[in-house]
């Protein structure tokens, strides 16, 4: 029997005939894309061709038609998807999947002091690349691997990990177009860190539903695969507690900011270029629309401004026409993957309201107030149609029955919400 993989997933939301649209996922090689044919939408895709009208299906094979398929507007959400009869790539998937990493883990997480506070004297966090090697069906690839992270540093004695894989060896296998990408991992073995993470292993899937729903609305993001990772370290020492532990942990990988902007045609800004933006001129729309997003997910582990000044957890894409635009990242303290609302609302708005109503009527307010009511009522359009397509999403995570609904009392709050505000 052959197995059909599943790649890029193509939602055509609200009404067709007003052409809302967007594509999930982004990715830097799309084997399916929307544009306008005059009045109609055309789908462009590479392999079999797959639609419904539900994320859970039934999905009717459309394998006879050709590129580019052309949808008649309607009133009706429509999903697209494609198939292809082999995984080509690690990203070609929407399966958890399974790799081994070997390297001298311990040795790095003490040289970035994983899991110490800063306290009063903060520690000299060094973070230099190490090699190792990656396990993937079969294949042993020789990987440059290096700790990454910043306040995930004080909770983390298993910290974030980077991987790069080179041209040389990538080809061939499935990860020649992943040359570079990021591992979400799960902190530690329990409980919650001091500034709010969960230190175990239900974080990593609770947070790639997040880079999920992002796309899922249309904004720029990385590929997301779930996947079981097995660390075995090769640290050397003379402390045999310390030396030789393995481990196997639910985490995901996902997309560096350099691979998803070489897809878009452009290029990456280095940490010192982001901290130094002061005009970067983001579509003030844009950055409303994010900034409702983040209020969707409970999260407050950001800063996000129009002129760039002083970004937290956003990457900066320089696209090729020279503009900027942000990408939003790292949302491991987002309410959606801790389970706990973290309030930003002073202590005498409406305390009479649950934590979760609060927070959400008090971003919004903050957000309008910040980019007026027109522009407010812009950005909030580009949610509409979509809260059927994130239930459903929620109803497929991998992310136990408790997560699902503290999500899904997320979407319902926040739709309210702004569905009172357009009347």
């Amino acid at each position: 029997m052959t197995k059909r993989f599943y790649t890029d997933l193509l939602i055509l939301g609200g009404c067709l005939g007003s052409m809302v649209f967007t594509s999930w996922a982004q990715a830097p090689v799309n084997r399916i894309s929307i544009h306008r044919e005059g009045d109609q939408v055309g789908v462009q895709f590479e392999g079999r061709l797959e639609r419904a009208s539900s994320i859970e299906g039934p999905w009717v094979d459309l394998s006879a038609e050709e590129s580019p398929f052309v949808v008649q507007p309607s009133e009706s959400m429509a999903f697209f998807r494609v198939a292809s009869d082999g995984e080509t790539g690690i990203f070609d998937s929407q399966e958890v999947t399974r790799l081994a990493l070997e390297g001298p883990f311990q040795k790095h997480f003490d040289l970035a002091f994983a899991g110490l506070p800063d306290g009063i004297f903060p520690p000299v966090r060094e973070k230099p690349y190490f090699d190792g090697t990656l396990s993937y069906e079969g294949l042993e690839l020789p990987v440059r691997m290096r700790v990454r992270g910043n306040s995930s540093l004080q909770e983390c004695p298993f910290p974030k990990l980077k991987v790069k894989v080179s041209r040389k060896v990538r080809e061939g296998t499935p990860f020649e177009d992943a040359r570079e990408w990021k591992i979400g991992s799960h902190c530690a073995e329990g409980g919650k860190g001091n500034i709010g993470r969960l230190r175990e292993e239900r974080s990593t899937f609770r947070e790639a539903v997040v880079y999920e729903a992002m796309q899922m609305l249309g904004f720029l993001s990385p590929r997301v695969r779930r996947a079981h990772i097995t660390y075995q370290d090769t640290t050397e020492s003379g402390d045999p507690d310390r030396t030789g532990w393995q481990l196997t942990r639910m985490a995901f990988v996902f997309d560096h900011v350099e691979v998803l902007a070489e897809g878009l045609g452009g290029r990456a800004l280095d940490d010192e270029e982001v901290a130094a933006l002061t005009d970067a001129d983001f579509p003030e729309l844009l950055i409303a629309e994010l900034q409702l997003f983040h209020a969707l997910i409970g999260n407050w582990d950001y800063h996000l401004s129009q002129d760039g000044k002083g970004l937290w957890n956003t990457e900066v894409i320089e696209m090729p026409d020279k503009t900027l635009e942000p990408v939003a990242g790292d949302f491991d303290l987002a309410s959606w993957v801790t389970g706990t609302v973290r309030v930003t609302a002073p202590r005498d708005f409406m305390p009479e309201l649950d934590d979760l109503e609060r927070h959400l009527r008090f971003e919004l307010s903050r957000i309008r107030t910040a980019f007026g009511e027109d522009l407010f009522s812009d950005a909030t359009q580009r949610f509409f149609g979509f809260r059927e397509a994130l239930e459903n999403l929620l109803a497929l995570a991998e992310v136990g029955e408790e997560a699902r609904e503290f999500m899904r009392q997320h979407v319902a709050e926040f739709y309210e919400l702004i569905e009172m505000n357009g009347r």
